[in-house]
């Protein structure tokens, strides 16, 4: 079977992590990997003012998924 893979977003809230990652295995989802990436600046290479936008801290979810081929089901 093809696997198929999704990248997830979530606030830096352990609770809706924890949604997130019981919704994604209610779907059939297997969870590949769960980085936490903390509060941080990203520079913006053409901004006309302030180059810098703040980013919140919050989790990355990699999820894989089977895709089921129905044309071969028995």
């Amino acid at each position: 079977m093809p696997l198929r893979y999704a990248v997830e977003t979530c606030p830096n809230n352990p609770t809706v992590l924890h949604m997130k990652l019981n919704e994604a295995a209610e779907n059939g989802g297997r969870v590949v990997n769960v980085i936490w990436q903390p509060e941080h600046d990203v520079i913006m290479r053409d901004a006309t003012q302030d180059p810098r936008m703040p980013v919140e801290a919050g989790y990355v979810i990699i999820l894989e998924y089977f895709e089921q081929d129905l044309a071969n089901e028995r």
